[in-house]
């Protein structure tokens, strides 16, 4: 059977190596009569039926008996080759799949694997049992000319009967063992000698026994020629074994019955699979706690049933700095931590209605229905840190973990567990950025308005694709004489619905996702030919870079490209890095500073507070300009007495930056009579609302100056 439309390449490519990687590791577990060649076909060809039922808008994964029961008929009965075959198959699958957000893409590939397992026993049952029925044919014929040949029909008989594989036993109508074969001793773990005198009703589970009675009847009389029928057994040592039970009558030569074959087929590993199969689509196959979706679809059963006054509670569990166990240990040894937090959760609510799972690599959520006896989850939470304090000894090093978590708490009936996973997940996240082992509760206004925030953020890079964003303009002016000498490259959206978000707001969302290492040298690119479109005259583009701009190693690189296409001399722009990102080294900020300051371009710092290894960073590399931060003119030194600390503070900062020769400026000055204070002071230039509100290119330009701050 092949595919019902084309594949794409790369998946036909991948089924392929499937089936290839298939072929040879089944061909090491039985003896096939193909060529390599004709296997992997074969083998293929079933890939391609297992792989579009899983697609198919309809699924149904009964096709997959088809190709159990097509490996049994082409033999692929080795010993392990079931086993081989499910291995190999449920990794290709998921894969495989056109939907992988599919929350039922395990349940699916469970599904179709079952069936194939199914459709495999049934056939290599069948064959068994076909093979079987000539063999009982050959019983009842060797009874019938017993006495012409009688001799050889009983070696024959004894041999096939002590032989086989299948478990057989001869019963007289009474149910009375009068022989039995070792295959059946095997099956139940028990000396062949100790089932010589037994009634067959003895191997039954009692509950089971009566049925099992009523099934040999029915042989006897003739209702059912054989039963065929899944069962229990016992074993010697009380434990269960499922087999596949078949009842027949054996009649004398007078056709009155006179014993009943049963023939038992062991079903235990089997089972046993299909159980392991089923434990893997519910549960984390490290930790044994429940897997995201289970624990999803018990949330789901808790919200959909709960009563008016069912009161719940969800704790998204972080696991902090996890990756320093990772790196420093080794992953054997985050995998144990991770199966010690799931130990020790379990300890904590073992005594409570709750449910844990792991939803992420190194998170964990725990659900629990509130009752009187169940402590305030602060109560939990500190016994969680707690718990885990306790070092756990990997080798001789004693490792302890600390987390961080999410409480979301809610009473009746809801529909939206999605939400109610996000908030805590959300409100963990805010624990986790105040520090290492913090906590908070969700909070419905916090939540909505990061909520929106998370919601524009990741419409950003679509925003962008479409045009939605856009640059504009602020003056920088001279505080001596009002002229615009520079113009600050702005982004601003043009939301749809939520109207113009302006530069600071779609900074910070950028920054956020790494969109700003995009959308930064874009805005560049797109300043710098406006600028060289509509001849700015000696009117410098200022950009503030944000922490990650400033470390990005690809900076020198577009700095040059943009200098490259637009023809703007270097000495016109002038490059603000973010003071933090250069302090503190990160990626290759101080390259980059060096870097820029040696293509002519005009090298600054902002956000500026004034330490000491500040202003050795500007003696040392020789800072042509210094951006003053945004909270020394939030914090209004103006406002003070002329002699407060702050003020002489900020005013000797001042001196000594101009003494290093650098430009020294402010950004976000509201009046003139700020930007008057700031110019005594000594700052050199400063943008904000007096100067002009951030515009287009024709609209800033500098045909009008700035009011001087000296009332010119």
């Amino acid at each position: 059977m092949t595919p019902p439309v084309p594949l794409d390449p790369e998946r036909a490519r991948r089924r392929a190596e499937v089936a290839k990687a298939w072929a040879h590791v089944i061909g090491r577990t039985a003896y096939v009569p193909m060529t390599a060649e004709e296997m992997e076909q074969f083998l293929l060809e079933q890939v391609h039926t297992l792989a579009d039922a899983l697609n198919a808008e309809l699924f149904d994964p009964s096709s997959a008996i088809a190709v159990g029961t097509s490996l049994v008929h082409n033999d692929f009965t080795g010993p392990e080759s079931l086993q081989v075959t499910v291995e190999i198959l449920a990794g290709a699958l998921l894969l495989d799949s056109e939907n992988r957000t599919d929350r039922r893409l395990a349940e699916k590939v469970v599904g179709l694997l079952s069936n194939l397992a199914t459709g495999y026993s049934n056939a290599i049952r069948h064959r068994t049992l076909d093979q079987q029925e000539h063999i009982k044919q050959a019983l009842l014929k060797s009874k019938r000319e017993a006495e012409r040949r009688e001799r050889a029909a009983t070696e024959r008989f004894e041999e096939v009967f002590h032989a086989s594989a299948i478990g057989m036993a001869l019963t007289d109508m009474a149910g009375n063992f009068v022989q039995t074969n070792s295959a059946l001793a095997h099956i139940l773990e028990c000396p062949e000698s100790e089932l010589a005198g037994r009634n067959v009703r003895e191997l039954f589970p009692e509950e089971d026994a009566d049925d099992v009675v009523i099934s040999y009847r029915e042989v006897t009389e003739g209702i059912m020629p054989r039963i065929r029928e899944r069962r229990r057994m016992v074993r010697h040592d009380g434990t269960i074994a499922w087999v596949y039970l078949v009842i027949s009558l054996l009649r004398d030569v007078n056709g009155v019955p006179a014993y009943h074959v049963t023939m038992v087929e062991n079903l235990s590993e089997l089972q046993a699979l299909q159980n392991q199969l089923g434990q893997q689509s519910v549960r984390d196959m490290l930790t044994g706690v429940a897997n995201r979706q289970h624990f999803q679809s018990k949330l789901d059963a808790v919200l959909e049933g709960a009563r008016p006054d069912t009161s719940i509670t969800l704790l998204h569990v972080g696991i902090d700095s996890f990756s320093v166990i990772n790196n420093g240990l080794g992953h054997l040894a985050g995998d144990r931590m991770l199966q010690v937090v799931a130990n020790e959760l379990r300890g904590i609510v073992a005594d409570y209605n709750a449910v844990i799972g792991r939803v992420g690599g190194d998170e964990f959520a725990i659900l629990i229905e509130n009752s009187p006896g169940v402590p305030h989850y602060q109560v939990l939470i500190d016994q969680i840190n707690e718990r885990l304090a306790e070092p756990t000894f990997i080798g001789d090093t004693g490792v302890a973990v600390c987390v961080s978590i999410g409480v979301a708490k809610h009473t009746g009936r809801a529909h939206g567990r999605l939400d109610l996973l996000r908030a805590a997940n959300s409100t963990m996240r805010r624990a986790k950025a105040v520090g290492k082992r913090q906590w908070e509760a969700h909070n419905v206004l916090e939540d909505a308005e990061q909520k929106e925030l998370f919601a524009l953020t990741a419409a950003m890079p679509g925003a962008w694709e479409m045009g939605e964003l856009d640059c504009e303009y602020q003056p920088v002016v001279d505080l001596a004489d009002g002229r615009v000498v520079a113009l600050e490259v702005l982004l601003r959206w043009n939301h749809p619905t939520e109207g113009v978000i302006g530069h600071y707001r779609c900074r910070d969302m950028a920054e956020s996702t790494g969109m700003s290492l995009t959308i930064g040298p874009w805005a560049a690119m797109r300043a710098a030919a406006d600028a060289a479109e509509h001849g700015t005259g000696d009117v410098m583009l200022r950009f503030r870079l944000t922490q990650m701009q400033s470390s990005d190693g690809n900076l020198a690189a577009v700095i040059n490209r943009l200098i490259a296409r637009s023809g703007l001399p270097p000495s016109r722009l002038e490059i603000a890095l973010d003071t933090r990102a250069v302090i503190a080294n990160r990626g290759e900020a101080q390259s980059n500073l060096q870097a820029l300051h040696d293509n002519g371009v005009v090298t600054g710092l902002h956000e500026f507070t004034g330490s000491q290894t500040e202003f050795a960073l500007v003696e040392d590399e020789a800072i042509q300009s210094v951006i003053l931060a945004g909270s020394l003119v939030t914090n209004r030194p103006d406002l003070r007495k002329p002699d407060s600390l702050l003020t002489k503070v900020t005013r000797d900062m001042v001196k000594n930056l101009r003494k290093t020769g650098a430009t020294v400026s402010v950004v976000d000055v509201p009046t003139s009579q700020d930007a008057a204070w700031w110019h005594a002071l000594g700052v050199t230039r400063g943008q904000g609302d007096f100067a002009g509100v951030p515009g287009d290119l024709e609209s800033v330009l500098p045909e009008r100056s700035a009011p001087s701050v000296n009332g010119a």
